[in-house]
């Protein structure tokens, strides 16, 4: 364990290290290289960049005591590659983020994080493929929890191919692994029932009726394979049927809105589930100031032994929505705004203890306010208060935060 550790903290270093050394390096590197902003070599552009987050949240644990308050400092360091290969262009990018709390010491989190997709472009055929890689973890709910930490590794091809001037198809696939660390505290469950395997594929078929707005219809069937370990299989398959409609950039609504009929079939004695799902994320263009937001969904979800939800059944639906509004008040000053809804709705009945007989519902509601100030092009700035009430049949899960943040991020 102390090899471990000390292994983290040389990363940690050497990624800042890193970092810092290409901030150091950034202003000379561009002022011998066109055009000025970046760092520059050849072809290929490197963005550095550092992010400084201070905030203090009264309830990290989200516990319904809500007695647990501490001053928390992110740091996040990164650095992002870009290189244009004729009409391809391919993407790279790596972040850090070291959570240090100033008491509750089991909050500390180092997380490392890394992105590559290739984009190619034949005319009327484009594929992007890609993989995002992330060390991270699940949070302690208790001053007694420990962090959960895990590696997860994300596949994915999209494939889409312009029949003529009106019609679209798209084909995807996705792979996703999850595995988590064996370490866990004593009376914990064995995190490795997280563990799972994702297989995702599926097509949409996009017909445009107006010069920027599009009808589409989409398919897509997901296998999820989890690591039961002996215990009563939790695996699934799901199939979605949805319709819906996708706007082009250029156009004042920007987004796309989709959803229909989902069903998941669960192996085992669960309940399958069998009704609608939706998936939607759209922004209004108001005015030349004034953008709104609106995002929603309705899906099915698996509880875990990490996030000590399992014990109200294999999966909950969850519905909820969000509305933002972010007005550009001069040029470099921006004020945002934001509510939100979320129903979580367990479909089984609790097997265990108190939760015995019972299903669990909750009624979760959240609004946020925040300025932005632009500083510079490199520069910016960030002070932002969040409320999150979370409203439960079972006393014990209920819990309300207050977060007060400010942050300053550098981006060359």
């Amino acid at each position: 364990m102390a090899v471990l550790l000390v292994q983290a903290r040389y990363w940690k270093k050497g990624f800042s290290y890193l970092v810092l050394l290409a901030f150091v390096l950034a202003p000379f590197l561009a002022l011998a290289t066109e055009p000025a902003g970046n760092i520059h070599i050849g072809q290929l552009d490197i963005h550095p960049s550092l992010s400084v987050q201070e905030e203090y949240n009264d309830n990290i644990y989200n516990e319904d005591k809500g007695e647990t308050g501490a001053a928390i400092t992110t740091i996040s360091p990164g650095i992002a590659f870009q290189l244009p290969l004729q009409k391809h262009l391919l993407n790279m990018d790596c972040r850090a983020e070291f959570i240090e709390p100033s008491r509750h010491q089991n909050y500390e989190a180092d997380n490392y994080f890394a992105n590559i997709m290739l984009d190619l472009d034949f005319n009327r055929l484009n594929v992007q493929i890609g993989d995002n890689f992330a060390r991270d973890s699940v949070a302690p709910d208790s001053e007694n929890d420990i962090r959960n930490d895990y590696y997860q590794n994300r596949f994915f091809l999209d494939t889409s191919y312009k029949l003529a001037d009106r019609y679209k198809i798209k084909g995807f696939y996705r792979n996703e692994l999850r595995d988590f660390n064996r370490f866990h505290k004593q009376e914990q469950s064995d995190p490795e029932l997280d563990d799972y395997t994702k297989n995702e594929v599926g097509f949409n078929l996009f017909y445009r009726f107006l010069p920027l707005t599009s009808a589409l219809v989409e398919y897509g069937y997901t296998n999820i394979n989890n690591d039961d370990m002996g215990l009563p299989s939790t695996d699934s398959d799901t199939q979605r049927l949805w319709l819906g409609l996708t706007w082009e950039a250029t156009s004042k609504i920007t987004g796309t809105i989709k959803g229909g009929y989902t069903y998941r079939n669960y192996d085992g004695d669960t309940d399958d589930f069998d009704g609608f799902g939706m998936k939607g994320d759209l922004t209004y263009k108001f005015t030349s100031y004034t953008n709104i937001g609106l995002n929603g969904f309705r899906k099915p979800v698996d509880t875990s032994v990490t996030q000590e939800d399992a014990v109200y059944g294999t999966y909950y639906v969850s519905t909820g929505g969000t509305l933002s509004v972010d007005h550009r008040l001069t040029h470099k000053i921006t004020a945002s705004a934001h509510v939100s809804y979320t129903n979580d709705h367990y479909e089984e009945k609790g097997k265990a203890g108190r939760e015995a007989g019972k299903r669990r519902d909750d009624d979760r509601y959240g609004i946020g306010v925040g300025v932005n100030y632009r500083i510079q092009d490199w520069l910016g700035c960030n002070i932002s208060y969040n409320y999150v009430d979370n409203d439960s049949n079972f006393d014990n899960e209920e819990y309300q935060t207050n977060i007060i943040a400010s942050k300053i991020s550098l981006s060359f």
